[in-house]
């Protein structure tokens, strides 16, 4: 096979890997991580930043998921404008079994931004076997953005294991607390809903910062299972109830929109908050439909919320 075709290849391999560590939401990222603290309720909702919790490395041998290993010296013989980011995730897959190395690999990418994202990722990566050495490279990383970046992502990743340390990189995530807030607490929800109520009930920091955590445990859940989020939004504190049930109905619309609001409906004092859930969702594949169901609902002023958040 002739050079050129195999570059192709390799190329959609990679595209593949990236692909299966990204998401669909690589820019979203991006977007979000250039977030002020100040941005609204709504905005902060909309766009979820990159982070997405530990994942389980490659093995050795190319087995298991993510089976697809790179090199280094595939990554340095690759086009410039894919090297950077071969060597990125070339990092990220080296980093549970040696961080000092994946750092190494990250100091050869180019790209001064995607040099920080990629030590970022690397934390992330190893938190989960040494969380004392993502610290130490979370606090390492000289950009505000990156660094809060760092502490999220290991919020995310420890939300299972270690939900109070996991919550307390919220606290070091900077521009970023109220989207960790929101994702951890959720993830910590799923797995048990006391600590995530405990920690939400301390009503700390803004009112930005209080709902958010309040909304992260209602849309979490309710990806899972409605009645139970609905449950749990029971727990949240009087002044935060329905930002809760406004949670409920963006996460179960992620998987039925239809049977959610016919669930909606089951909750008389909090309907409308979990229909404008449903209709902040539809702003992602069916904006039309998401504006018409603003319209039809019957409290003004969530009814004005919600068409400002879909016309926007």
């Amino acid at each position: 096979m002739g050079s050129f075709p195999f570059t192709l290849l390799f190329v959609a391999c990679l595209a593949a890997l990236l692909g299966a560590r990204f998401g669909l939401e690589p820019l979203a990222g991006r977007a979000a991580a250039s977030a002020s603290p100040t941005t609204s309720p709504d905005a902060v909702m909309a766009l979820p930043p990159k982070p997405d919790g530990g994942e389980r490395p490659p093995s050795e041998d190319g087995t298991g998921a993510g089976a697809a290993l790179l090199t280094l010296e595939a990554c340095s013989a690759m086009a410039e404008d894919v090297r950077d980011v071969c060597l990125q995730a070339l990092a990220r897959q080296s980093a549970a079994r040696d961080p000092s190395g994946a750092l190494q690999v990250c100091a050869r990418i180019a790209d001064a931004e995607l040099r920080l994202e990629c030590e970022s990722d690397v934390a992330e990566a190893v938190s989960p076997i040494d969380r004392d050495a993502a610290d130490r490279i979370c606090a390492a990383i000289p950009a505000v953005k990156w660094r809060g970046q760092c502490y999220f992502g290991m919020g995310l990743a420890l939300a299972e294991i270690d939900p109070a340390y996991a919550l307390e990189r919220c606290e070091k995530s900077e521009a970023f607390r109220d989207f960790c807030r929101h994702d951890v607490v959720g993830e910590v929800a799923l797995e048990g809903l006391e600590p995530a109520v405990t920690f939400c009930a301390k009503e700390e920091g803004d009112s930005l910062t209080r709902k958010t955590c309040w909304h992260g445990i209602g849309k979490y859940i309710a990806r899972r299972d409605f009645s139970e989020a609905a449950a749990a939004c029971g727990r949240a504190t009087d002044a935060w109830r329905s930002n809760c049930f406004h949670g409920v109905g963006w996460g179960a619309a992620e998987r039925d929109p239809d049977a959610t609001l016919t669930a909606c409906t089951a909750l008389p004092a909090h309907a409308d908050s979990c229909r404008q859930g449903v209709a902040h969702q539809l702003k992602r594949f069916d904006p039309a439909r998401g504006i018409a169901l603003c319209e039809s609902i019957g409290t003004a002023s969530i009814r004005a919320r919600c068409l400002t958040f879909l016309k926007r």
